[in-house]
């Protein structure tokens, strides 16, 4: 790669956020003890599995494609979604109310506010039984556990930074 010093000022500016993002990315990923503990739970039968949680993930899939969310908020709520799992044991049975949870969380932070469905909508959508106050309850405690530090680095990311910087550096021949 080229100098940072025969780089335009956006590029520079792309490639600084690149590395700020990098420097980041650790503290925003899943602890490997907790992804330790979601594999053998299959094989204890007590806790989330990692076949629970990739379904949960689909079903997140899902209600964000109902609701024409980003896919950014899908990636930020699959984020939050297994760094809570990663720190948590969690009881399979309040397992929807974590994930919409995650994706209303995330919701709230990436889209316009317009655009974000009722909570007892997004409730009644993805067919789970739990309440609205219990929604607000998970948030509380996500947000709390993850420190309220929901803005997460992921691979999305790092995805826009590399378009950003390639089509900063085609445009500059």
């Amino acid at each position: 790669m080229r100098d940072l010093q025969y780089l335009d000022n956006e590029t520079c500016w792309l490639v600084k956020e690149l590395k700020s993002n990098i420097s980041q990315e650790s503290y925003f990923l899943p602890r490997e003890t907790g992804l330790n503990i979601m594999e053998s739970a299959a094989e204890n039968h007590n806790g989330v599995s990692a076949k629970c949680r990739n379904a949960k993930v689909e079903d997140l899939w899902s209600l964000t494609s109902f609701f024409g969310f980003s896919t950014q908020t899908f990636v930020l709520a699959v984020n939050l979604l297994d760094r809570f799992l990663a720190i948590m044991k969690v009881q399979p049975k309040h397992l929807p109310c974590i994930g919409v949870s995650c994706l209303h969380i995330a919701a709230k932070m990436v889209e316009d506010e317009c655009n974000i469905s009722p909570t007892h909508e997004l409730i009644r959508i993805s067919q789970s039984k739990f309440t609205v106050s219990d929604l607000s309850r998970m948030e509380k405690i996500i947000s709390g556990k993850l420190n309220l530090e929901l803005k997460a680095v992921t691979a999305l990311t790092f995805l826009h930074l590399y378009h950003a910087v390639i089509v900063s550096l085609t445009s500059e021949r």
